[in-house]
């Protein structure tokens, strides 16, 4: 993943030549956000979705390349406090934010871009090629996330739209703005003719949370009951065969996790034999993959927009 660093001129991003092995996770940060935070009582800024105002790193929140303020505490019940910046790097109270310039942070970003596309399918394409003659269908893993958005938008830009399936895990337990990018997922789909399938657990979630508990970090059952054995259930029924072989095209990354940044690219499920996984975006940066979604208008859902 390339280093970035902040762009007074557009208040955006601007990649590096330079590679580096981890990221501050980057992410933009819209009117909504802000306003659920109260910096509408401080700042003005346009209420519309149009473009994001600022950007943070964590609790940091950073406009035109200085941190103007940072979040502390907070939880499930109880609003984080946010503390302004009070140096000559903040923004003075009243003043006029202006967002960001998309389409001239997109252009800045044009060749290193073009770049990491360019390799990343490649590696599509190779891998494709190399577990064809023994892979009977190849599927991108859709959750409805930014993450899965790049992975599905990769795959349908290196591969025949015929030569892969996208299959949708509805855990149940997805957020309205989820579901939502879904379904316009789901009908860009149907317009482009790539076949797209969703795979559901016979269980409600109640009934696996009075089993088993809430899904939580020590108890990891959520994922093998809610999303990998009925997409596999599921693609078992549509391929007519109970030991087909398959590969899951993903959008995990290695940001995401300690566990998941010592994933292979490729790896062979350990829940289901014979399938396989090739982590199409492992190593591209959030910086990265919000340049992709803008540089091709990719839907997003609203949650980002609230600051999810």
């Amino acid at each position: 993943m390339h280093k970035y660093e902040w762009d007074p001129e557009t208040g955006g991003l601007l990649l590096s030549p330079q590679q580096e092995k981890s990221s501050k996770e980057p992410r933009p940060v819209y009117y909504r956000e802000m306003n659920l935070l109260g910096m509408d009582r401080r700042w003005r800024y346009p209420q519309n979705d149009d473009a994001p105002i600022m950007w943070a790193e964590a609790e940091r929140y950073i406009y035109r390349g200085k941190v103007i303020a940072r979040t502390k505490g907070g939880g499930l019940f109880q609003q984080p406090d946010v503390l302004y910046t009070e140096s000559e790097e903040g923004q003075p109270e009243g003043a006029t934010l202006i967002p960001v310039d998309i389409d001239l942070m997109v252009e800045k970003n044009r060749e290193l871009m073009d770049s990491l596309v360019e390799d990343t399918a490649k590696k599509i394409y190779s891998t494709y090629t190399k577990y064809k003659n023994k892979i009977d269908l190849f599927y991108v893993a859709f959750s409805g996330g930014k993450d899965s958005v790049v992975a599905l938008d990769m795959v349908q830009r290196t591969l025949p739209h015929n030569a892969f399936k996208v299959v949708f895990g509805d855990t149940q337990m997805e957020f309205p703005d989820t579901y939502e990018n879904v379904s316009r997922v789901e009908t860009w789909c149907q317009d482009q003719e790539i076949e797209f399938l969703r795979a559901k657990s016979q269980l409600k979630p109640l009934q696996s949370w009075a089993c088993f508990g809430p899904p939580a970090a020590e108890i990891r059952w959520c994922c093998s009951v809610f999303k990998t054995s009925p997409q596999i259930r599921l693609l078992r029924e549509v391929m007519q065969n109970p030991s087909f072989t398959g590969m899951a095209f993903t959008g995990i990354r290695a940001e995401e996790s300690q566990t998941r940044s010592e994933y292979d690219d490729i790896s062979e499920g350990k829940k289901h034999k014979g399938q396989y996984s090739f982590h199409v975006i492992f190593d591209w940066s959030s910086a990265e993959l919000y340049l992709h979604i803008y540089r091709h208008k990719l839907p997003l859902g609203q949650s980002y927009f609230k600051g999810i």
